[in-house]
């Protein structure tokens, strides 16, 4: 008996009413999904008469914004339970786009066969523009409208199948945006939200019509390359993502920079699973992290082997306290005028038994509690305290500077114990104290009472987007200091050069001195200089010195 005929012999009157009435469009496919039954409602929300679809395949009532990877989503479910449900997004006859809620169920035959489909769908966008979100919270990231990891997985897991099926390569990316935390922290969620989603947007611009692309978390994206032909197809395609994610973001009207690392995994070389495909496509973009960012690395076995374990603890830091795997090393900072050393920044460093040397920056989001940064504090008190010696014997150096974070800056108890100890050490030499840009703005107040003990004030933090003039005119510091990461990636990174261009700018016009930091090579020192930076410190000039090491530096050269 033809699917037609025994479409007819199936609705009773009852049924024939319910198919006439319901406020639902209902339509009715065969295995072609070709249109072969519509009810009144499907011309009230398509603006199609049944004549003007009939024998069409389904697809012409769809919008285009979905991949060929998300049907095959739905035909497998349908194969597998029978039924889906979810939101599509249709193109109404007369152009226009809207979100409808599909419920899709399977027609079978006398013989138990399937047969066809029949479909039911309405119009949500009342409901989504009411705040109340269908398939996106259950499917799609809420900010990006991105798929979200759940239907990512069902993506991944039926392509997969495919690729088996076929004899075909499938890649994995998983793409982690550099230092988003950091803009989040300091230029708010707004901005970190707006940028989001020009990151979405470009990531989109390099995936093809049958690839996916998901949101995983806050900073980070998968992607899922089917087809590839090969590791050498991928990398392709990873440094067109690399290179998207270069190019400064206008937000607000202020251009940020950021960057990403790419992990690639690749079917059927590194794993047969689409959960363990992207497990390793995280172990290479962590591989990525380390050298150096704003790159990809493929994985490998050997990434597993010598990723080892990597959580630091604050018991482990209050430890080392203790024990002396914490010291301070002085980074002598050199005035390219003179060739000579004219200060030292003092810069702890945690020597870690698994890790290795772990700078300050790396292990300082531990000092939350009030215990462990008391204990830290007490260290460095002890430290600082002991550099009359520097003072006494080169009492021709500038200064001698040291980091502050926000923490330790809060109260009016901490505010009268640093206040006293800065002019307990100022008694030989001048002292300057190193904050980020954000604690500048935030402690602006407890830097102002600090300041009255004539410490100087360096400020740093411009790694992601450049200071403002009124910023730098209402915190007046005296120095600016261009941050290690920002000096070693500028030669290679246009936003990064454009970010070191805008502060010397800024610093020339408001006649501030600016000291960079992570001078590594010549290149990267004559770059500096001819832009006018003449304070350098950094591996090029030597590595941090302990402070024995230090006077027989300065005894030599001056």
């Amino acid at each position: 008996m033809g699917l037609r005929i025994w479409i007819e012999v199936l609705m009773s009157e009852i049924e024939q009413q319910l198919f006439r009435g319901s406020p639902q469009a209902i339509m009715v496919t065969d295995l072609d999904n070709c249109i072969i039954q519509t009810n009144p409602a499907f011309e009230k929300i398509t603006g199609y008469t049944f004549a003007e679809v009939a024998g069409e395949n389904l697809s012409k009532l769809g919008a285009g914004h979905l991949n060929e990877g998300f049907y095959e989503t739905v035909w497998l479910t349908l194969s597998n339970e029978g039924s889906w449900q979810g939101e599509i997004w249709n193109k109404h006859k007369d152009g226009s786009v809207y979100p409808c809620w599909y419920s899709i169920v399977t027609l079978q035959d006398q013989s138990g066969n399937v047969s066809g489909y029949i479909t039911q769908f309405f119009d949500c966008s009342a409901l989504k523009s009411s705040g109340q979100s269908l398939a996106q919270a259950a499917q799609y990231d809420e900010l990006t409208h991105l798929p979200n990891w759940e239907m990512f997985e069902g993506l991944l897991s039926a392509r997969l199948e495919k690729c088996k099926a076929n004899d075909e390569q499938l890649a994995v990316m998983l793409v982690d945006l550099d230092r988003f935390k950091w803009i989040n922290d300091n230029l708010g969620r707004a901005v970190g939200d707006s940028l989001l989603q020009e990151v979405a947007r470009r990531l989109g611009s390099v995936v093809r019509g049958e690839d996916a692309l998901a949101r995983l978390s806050s900073d980070e994206f998968v992607m899922m390359l089917p087809c590839v032909d090969g590791v050498e197809a991928a990398i392709k395609v990873a440094q067109r993502v690399v290179d998207q994610l270069t190019h400064g973001i206008f937000v607000d009207h202020r251009e940020i920079f950021i960057s990403g690392s790419v992990g690639i995994s690749v079917f059927p070389q590194h794993s047969g699973r689409g959960k363990d495909l992207v497990k390793k496509a995280d172990v290479a973009m962590y591989a990525a992290k380390q050298g150096g960012r704003n790159t990809f690395r493929v994985y490998s076995e050997l990434m597993e082997r010598s990723k080892g374990p990597q959580i630091l603890r604050e018991e482990d830091l209050t430890k080392a306290l203790v024990s002396g795997d914490i010291q301070m090393g002085f980074m002598p900072v050199y005035s390219i005028y003179s060739h000579q050393v004219v200060a030292v920044h003092a810069r702890p460093s945690w020597t870690h038994p698994e890790l290795g040397q772990i700078p300050f920056q790396d292990f300082s989001a531990l000092l939350q509690n009030p215990e462990s940064m008391s204990q830290y504090e007490f260290w460095l008190d002890s430290e600082l305290s002991g550099l009359d010696v520097i003072w006494e014997k080169f009492p021709g150096l500038r200064f001698v500077s040291f980091r502050l974070e926000s923490q330790q800056l809060q109260g009016k108890e901490n505010i009268q114990r640093w206040l006293s100890q800065l002019n307990r050490y100022q008694r030989s030499g001048q002292m300057m104290i190193d904050v980020d840009l954000k604690t500048a703005m935030e402690r602006e107040g407890e830097l102002f009472d600090l300041l009255t003990s004539d410490a100087l004030l360096s400020v740093s933090g411009f790694v992601c987007h450049s200071p403002s003039l009124e910023h730098l005119k209402e915190i007046q510091p005296d120095m600016i200091k261009l941050d290690s990461d920002l000096i070693s990636t500028m030669r290679t990174d246009e936003g990064r050069q454009k970010i070191v261009d805008s502060v010397l700018n800024m610093a020339d016009k408001l006649e501030i001195e600016v000291l960079a930091d992570g001078v590594s090579s010549a290149g990267a020192r004559g770059q500096l200089m001819s832009q006018g930076c003449m304070l350098m410190q950094g591996r090029y000039f030597g590595m941090p010195l302990t402070l024995q090491q230090l006077l027989d530096h300065l005894a030599v050269e001056h």
